[in-house]
């Protein structure tokens, strides 16, 4: 009878004699996997907060260097003869910046409002060396706008809300500078109050005043006449017809009292 060699698999080595069976691989428990899972998922979630961090605050000094910026830009728009009223630091929040926070300088002069900001560091590449490219918002007094100090961002901070017909711009300010923004505000409402009497002075003066006449004499409306109308009838002008009845436009209404300067007319519907 034929002997068997001795087994030489060297995955079956361990069957030799002196040889120690391997010890049997272990699994990973349940919480171990969780506590990996976790961990992973913290990593990630900490990463995003830093990321969105950094593109919503502002690097160190970026306040100080626009509003320096700011106010240097300040200096070179000033027309001559133009005086500066009040000012303030305030800053914006744009959503085509992300929301990123730009700071500038809201000056009151005397013909106008005036903003002058730096648009926020942009986030995919570092801003050059150079001037900054500064944002310049310039507002007549003569235009249609207001401007309020109040609670902003659903009441988490106070600004300046200034409102046009077309759009509103909020200028975000801090607690330090508030004091500052309310005089902005003021001078600003004292400086179109003035402009507004002065284009009114204007209108009046430019005005055509109503032409001396002997006498005047009321005229009843009736159906189909119009002041254009009347006025030709009169020998006048629609101007003119809208003084003497202190008329805000050219329409009347049927059975209105109209006063007109006499004059001899075919038709006797003038009434003494």
């Amino acid at each position: 009878m034929n002997a068997q060699p001795p087994l030489s698999s060297p995955s079956r080595g361990w069957l030799r004699a002196g040889a120690s069976a391997p010890a049997p691989r272990r699994q990973r428990s349940v919480w171990v996997r969780v506590l990996l899972a976790l961990t992973s998922t913290t990593a990630v979630f900490a990463t995003a907060g830093v990321v969105a961090a950094a593109a919503v605050i502002p690097p160190v000094g970026a306040r100080r260097t626009a509003r320096d910026a700011a106010l240097r830009e300040i200096g070179a728009q000033v027309a001559p003869g133009e005086q500066i009223v009040a000012q303030t630091f305030a800053s914006q929040r744009r959503w085509t910046d992300m929301w990123r926070e730009s700071f500038g300088v809201v000056v009151a002069t005397d013909r106008r409002l005036l903003y002058v900001g730096a648009p926020p560091t942009p986030l995919l590449r570092p801003r050059d060396d150079g001037p900054l490219e500064l944002l310049v918002e310039s507002y007549p007094y003569d235009a249609a706008f207001t401007l309020d100090p109040r609670t902003i961002w659903r009441g988490r901070g106070r600004g300046l809300v200034l409102r046009t017909p077309a759009v509103q711009v909020d200028f975000i300010v801090d607690d330090r500078n508030w004091t500052d923004a309310q005089r902005v505000a003021v001078a600003s409402a004292k400086a179109r109050g003035v402009v507004s009497r002065e284009i009114e002075q204007l209108d009046a003066t430019l005005r055509a005043p109503a032409p001396v006449a002997a006498q005047y004499v009321f005229h009843i409306v009736r159906r189909g006449e119009t002041l254009t109308g009347l006025a030709r009838r009169y020998r006048t002008s629609p101007d003119v017809l809208r003084q003497l009845n202190q008329l805000s436009q050219d329409g009347i209404r049927v059975g209105q009292r109209l006063r007109v300067p006499k004059v001899e007319v075919e038709d006797s519907t003038a009434l003494q």
